[in-house]
C-alpha cells in the first residue's frame, strides 16, 4: 500500500492556515459571551485530539528530515546542532503526543457532561 500523499501546497502555507485556524479558535473559546453548545465543543475535543496526533506526526517527520540531512543539504551545518535540532523536534512530537492522549481520555467525561445538558446549551 502506498504511503501518505504529498501535499500540493508547500508545508508553509499549511503551517500558515494552520495557525490562522488555531488563533481564530482560540480567540472564540477565550473571547466573553457563549461561543459554542456542548455538543459542538465535544466536536472540538474530537478535532483537536486528531489535529495534535497529526502535529505529532508531522513533527516526528520534520524531525527524520533534519536527522536524515536532506540528501547532504545539512553537510556543513555542525553535527551537534543538526542532533539539538532533531532532539527538540522529536521531544516536541512526543509532548503534543501526549496532550492528544490526555485530552482524549477526559472524552467520556465530556460525554457525560454533554449527554447531563440540554443539546442547545452554550458555553
Amino acid at each position: 500500500m502506498p504511503g501518505p500523499q504529498r501535499v500540493t501546497l508547500p508545508p508553509t502555507v499549511v503551517a500558515s492556515h494552520l495557525r490562522a485556524c488555531a488563533d481564530d479558535l482560540a480567540v472564540s473559546l477565550t473571547a466573553s459571551g457563549p461561543a459554542a453548545t456542548v455538543p459542538e465543543l465535544l466536536s472540538v475535543v474530537r478535532h483537536l485530539v486528531a489535529g495534535q496526533q497529526a502535529l505529532a506526526i508531522a513533527l516526528e517527520g520534520m524531525a527524520g528530515r533534519v536527522e536524515g540531512g536532506g540528501e547532504g543539504a545539512l553537510a556543513t551545518a555542525p553535527t551537534v546542532d543538526v542532533e539539538v535540532v532533531a532532539e527538540v523536534l522529536r521531544a516536541a512530537a512526543t509532548a503534543v503526543d501526549c496532550s492528544a492522549e490526555a485530552l482524549a481520555e477526559s472524552r467520556p467525561s465530556f460525554e457525560c457532561v454533554s449527554d447531563s445538558v440540554a443539546p442547545d446549551t452554550r458555553l
